[in-house]
């Protein structure tokens, strides 16, 4: 059966994979991997590459990827043939598009040596690959919907689980385009508040922008569970965000003031996949109230 502990188990390591996957795409970037495998799906035309640094980092990503792929098809596949009901089907067979298209974008990114488009999307599919996951995840999870009074945040929850991963999809076009460092203070950029909004500098000053737009969210998130919800878990998701929020404005600064790192630029990614991940967390939970779903099967 689908939903039994062992297949939740499962499912559980491959969000972890994903999100681990995730994390090391951004370290193969920091440490200017990305074209150390010059072709693919090989490595310098064999299977299994001599040892290098770089090349580990890029190869052991794909390794990693393909194992994250297999599981996948196998435990959809288990999914597909149970019990669950058509709309969780369908959301699986979408994860399965998802992750066919990463794959495509994956071998692009080479292809098209860093195409800073291709560099783009690969992230935000892969963030929408991880959404996909959890979603189904936490719709496998028995769990007990919030009080009806929660209802009113449904929008709130829609619009905030958006802002955020339209944030990491600005973050992926700062860095494919080596637009971290076209600004090296802060808060201002070049002694300016704003600089201008065209070319590389205006869209490292358009993610700053998103950034407060998304502490500022997830400070009214926070400050309106406190004084209109009634749901422990919502107050407590809504807290663990801002908390997320908060760090990855540090991070941030950091990136900039120390010359983007690379642990910091992977914690940075790594942490906005964290808030993502509470969002839709969130979300899901209000969902239940919005369709009066308690379980799904």
């Amino acid at each position: 059966m689908s939903k039994s502990p062992w297949f939740l188990k499962a499912y559980g390591v491959l969000l972890i994979a994903v999100f681990f996957l995730l994390a090391l795409g951004s370290s193969v970037r920091v440490m200017k991997a990305g074209l150390a495998c010059p072709d693919w799906p090989l490595c310098f035309g064999d299977v299994i590459p001599d040892y290098h640094p770089q090349v580990y980092f890029e190869f052991l990503h794909r390794v990693l990827a393909g194992l994250v792929a297999l599981s996948t098809f196998a435990l959809h596949f288990i999914l597909l043939r149970g019990p669950a009901p058509k709309w969780l089907k369908g959301l699986a067979v979408t994860s399965l598009l998802l992750l066919l298209a990463q794959i495509v974008f994956g071998g692009l990114t080479v292809i098209l040596l860093l195409q800073s488009g291709v560099v783009a999307t690969h992230l935000l599919l892969g963030a929408a690959f991880f959404i996909s996951l959890l979603w189904i995840y936490l719709s496998l999870k028995p769990s007990v919907a919030g009080p009806r009074e929660a209802l009113w945040f449904f929008p709130q929850s829609i619009f905030v689980s958006l802002a955020a991963y339209g944030q990491i999809f600005l973050g992926g076009m700062v860095a494919a385009n080596f637009a971290s460092l076209v600004c090296i203070d802060f808060p201002t950029c070049h002694g300016e508040w704003f600089p201008t909004f065209s070319g590389i500098i205006g869209l490292h000053m358009i993610h700053r922008l998103g950034g407060y737009f998304i502490f500022v969210m997830s400070l009214t998130n926070w400050l309106l569970t406190r004084r209109f919800g009634r749901a422990a878990r919502l107050r407590r998701l809504a807290g663990i965000m801002f908390l997320c929020v908060c760090g990855q404005v540090c991070l941030g600064i950091a990136n900039v003031l120390l010359l983007t790192p690379p642990l910091i630029a992977v914690a940075h990614l790594a942490l906005a996949m964290g808030i993502l991940s509470v969002a839709v967390r969130q979300l899901h939970l209000v969902s239940r109230v919005q369709t009066g779903l308690q379980r799904a099967f």
